[in-house]
Order: structure tokens, then C-alpha cells, then sequence
């Protein structure tokens, strides 16, 4: 069998698995770091021109892509090649939930202040890979507060606007592969006065967003293979929830007394909503949607997945 046809059907199985690790949250890695690696090609060109038999060019091949990642995941931003877990030695420290992590390398607290004019906040949070909550209050002085313990990356946070309105970008920074994965832990505190329309685009990541305490006016949630858990509350007249996602596991607990509607795109997926009657063709309504003074409208556009909407 030829070479070519041999290392295409490698590199092909190679592509597939590092997406299949990446989805499931093992390791992470963006486009920026596949450019990265383009000399990879004149490499792999070249070994094509030697004239060894083919069995060795395949070697060479793989080889060549395996440390060519290594390379990339270990460059650090000083120019060095660094191929220690901990070779900044830094303390270790323990987290809230047991796990050890490196306190300058793996953890990350970032804030923006509050203004008392500000009254209405756009959140969009790049949620790559790992576990996500929104469920503290902050101090007065503080609209927002982020704290992260992980070894995916660390994340860059942007304001603009100004006077009653802002926006507000959490955006991972690193573009490594994350090959000695220990995962990452987020959370999120925000402040309760403002109303909060909340944009999140989600990897492979679990979430846990406890909005209740918040006035949420719009929730976007672009999932793919996730795990959604969100709690909404009633503090704000209309609340429009829209979730894309892939293979997910969606569960939002919202209050009775809010009037709701669903509508829902499913493909092989199962539904339970509680309290709801089905009023057309993928439209579901609690009994109190026309008279309730607070509304909840949901719109759900989901693959294989699991999509519960349960009253509190």
C-alpha cells in the first residue's frame, strides 16, 4: 500500500481524535493554534521527497506532527521551551474543592467597578472548556467579578460604553493545546441593580448559572457539547432565553407565578416541561402565560439532546 494513501488515513484519524478530545473537554485548542502549525506541511512535503521506503516516511510523518504539537503546547511567551508541569515553581495551594493548583499560572481574579448610572449590562462570556458558575452577589463597589482556577488559560476582560449602558467581553486568551489538561473552574459574581442581557458561547463546558437574583431582560446560550443548567427568576417584566446547542443536557428551572412559552427545534431529543400545554406545532404554554404580569419565553434549537423545563 502507498505511502500517500497510508498517511492521509492517519492524519484524517489524528484530526478526528484531537476534535473528539477537544469536544469532551480533555484538552483545548483553537484555529490560531492549527495556523501555528503550517510548517508542518513543508515538513511533511520533504519527508514525501526522501527516498526511503514507505513504512519510514510514515514514521517520520507521525513523529514529526506529534512533536510539532508538543512544541506548541510548550512555547512559552518568553521564547523558551519549557517541558516541566510546574517549571515557573510556584506554591501550590489547595482550592475550595480540593484540587491542587499552581497559584500564579492556573488562577485568575478579575472586576470591573460599579457605577450607580450604569442600568443595563451586555455580558458575552467565552466559556471554552470547563465548569462555569453564576451564583454570588458581588460587594456594592463591584458590577462584576470574575475568578477562574484552571489550566486551559487565563482570560482577558473589556468594557465599552459609557452612561447607563455597558458591555462587558470575558475572552479566553491563551491559544495553546492543552495537553496536561486539569481542567477549569470559573465563577461568576454580578452585581444585582442592572438589568442583565447575558451572551454565552459555550465548548465543551458544564454550566450552572443561578440568574434568579438577577433582572435578566435577553440569555443567549451557543452550546455544543454541553451540560446547561440555568435557574431564572422573575424580577424582570420579560425574560427572552434563546439556547443553540449540539449534544447537551439543557435543564432551566423557572418560578410559577411567570407566565412561560417554549418553542422548540429538536432533533432526536427528549422533552419534559412541566406545567406546560401544547399550544401549535412545537409551541408549549404554562396556563398563566396571558394573565401573568412577568413572562419567560424560551426558544430552544437543540440536536441530540436532553431538555428539561421545570417550574419552581
Amino acid at each position: 500500500m502507498s505511502y500517500r494513501k497510508i498517511f492521509w488515513g492517519v492524519v484524517l484519524v489524528l484530526i478526528g481524535i484531537l476534535f473528539i478530545l477537544k469536544n469532551v473537554g480533555i484538552i483545548y485548542f483553537d484555529w490560531f493554534t492549527i495556523w501555528r502549525l503550517w510548517p508542518l506541511i513543508l515538513i511533511l512535503w520533504g519527508i514525501s521527497l526522501i527516498p526511503v521506503k514507505d513504512y519510514l516516511k510514515l514514521i517520520f510523518s507521525v513523529a514529526s506532527i506529534g512533536l510539532a504539537i508538543l512544541l506548541v503546547n510548550q512555547y512559552d511567551k518568553t521564547g523558551y521551551y519549557s517541558f516541566g508541569w510546574d517549571h515557573h515553581n510556584n506554591r501550590i495551594e489547595n482550592s475550595d474543592d480540593g484540587e491542587e493548583w499552581t497559584d500564579s499560572s492556573e488562577a485568575q481574579e478579575l472586576f470591573q467597578s460599579y457605577d450607580s448610572t450604569i442600568q443595563r449590562v451586555t455580558l458575552n462570556l467565552d466559556a471554552a472548556a470547563g465548569d462555569f458558575r453564576i451564583s454570588d452577589t458581588v460587594a456594592d463597589d463591584k458590577l462584576i467579578t470574575f475568578e477562574k482556577k484552571g489550566t486551559i488559560g487565563n482570560y482577558s476582560m473589556t468594557t465599552e460604553g459609557e452612561g447607563a449602558d455597558r458591555e462587558i467581553n470575558l475572552k479566553i486568551e491563551d491559544s495553546k493545546v492543552k495537553l496536561h489538561n486539569k481542567g477549569m473552574r470559573v465563577k461568576l459574581g454580578l452585581h444585582q441593580a442592572p438589568v442583565w442581557n447575558c451572551n454565552f458561547d459555550i465548548g465543551a463546558a458544564n454550566i450552572d448559572f443561578d440568574l434568579s437574583p438577577y433582572k435578566v431582560e435577553k440569555l443567549s446560550i451557543d452550546g455544543g457539547a454541553s451540560s446547561i443548567k440555568v435557574r431564572l427568576g422573575n424580577l424582570n417584566p420579560i425574560t427572552e432565553v434563546d439556547i443553540d446547542a449540539g449534544a447537551s443536557s439543557i435543564s432551566i428551572d423557572i418560578p410559577k407565578d411567570s407566565g412561560a412559552e417554549i418553542t422548540t427545534e429538536t432533533v432526536l431529543s427528549s422533552r419534559r416541561f412541566d406545567g406546560f400545554r401544547k399550544a401549535g406545532d412545537g409551541i408549549y404554554r404554562t396556563d398563566n402565560y396571558n394573565t401573568a404580569s412577568k413572562k419567560i419565553r424560551i426558544s430552544v434549537d437543540a440536536g441530540v439532546s436532553s431538555v428539561d423545563v421545570n417550574r419552581y
